[in-house]
């Protein structure tokens, strides 16, 4: 059903766009409200939000509607606790905004994040994926990797550099480094 609103609006459609609104305004001003402590300017922050989803309707790519507009509730808060003079519990409230999210955010950042990485992967030679594939997923280490390829390990640890550097560069749009350093980490 979100999917074919969400459909609507992209198109133009005003009642899919006040529906949508109806569906997600009141939780979205709950968790504003809950970050930023003053209600006027958390419906401020949701306002502003809902008109650049209006303005943006057609050229934005929103894969995940809910996940979206709630990280963007996120974003709106810190930019306008960024902008202002803060006391102790707004610092809080900021750290916790970088580092702790709803699951659903965090799974869209990971949808996204999985996305480049796949396309980035692609880019490379087929022995580079190869390397990472079972650096990475297969959690081979260096020195097994080489034995298995008859490559030496050196030339290992240039193919993963070599690929890690790709993908760290393509989800620089993220603009994530605790997601950067969780992907190539974890």
């Amino acid at each position: 059903m979100n999917e074919l609103l969400v459909s609507q609006f992209k198109c133009g459609n005003r009642k899919a766009f006040h529906k949508l609104f109806e569906m997600y305004w009141e939780s979205m001003f709950l968790k504003a409200k809950s970050t930023i402590f003053n209600e006027d300017v958390a419906k401020d922050v949701v306002q502003d939000i809902w008109v650049e989803l209006w303005k943006g309707r057609e050229s934005r790519e929103i894969k995940n509607f809910e996940a979206y507009i709630f990280k963007a509730v996120s974003y709106g808060c810190f930019k306008y606790l960024r902008d202002n003079k803060l006391n102790t519990v707004q610092l809080s409230v900021i750290d916790s905004l970088k580092f702790c999210r709803p699951e659903i955010e965090n799974q869209y950042d990971l949808e996204q994040a999985n996305i480049i990485i796949t396309n980035s992967l692609k880019e490379l030679s087929p022995r580079c994926q190869e390397v990472y594939q079972l650096s990475r997923v297969e959690h081979n280490t260096n020195e097994e990797i080489a034995l298995q390829l008859g490559i030496s390990k050196r030339s290992v640890e240039n193919q993963v550099s070599l690929a890690l550097k790709l993908i760290k560069q393509n989800l620089g749009v993220l603009h994530k480094l605790p997601l950067i350093i969780y992907l190539f980490l974890g």
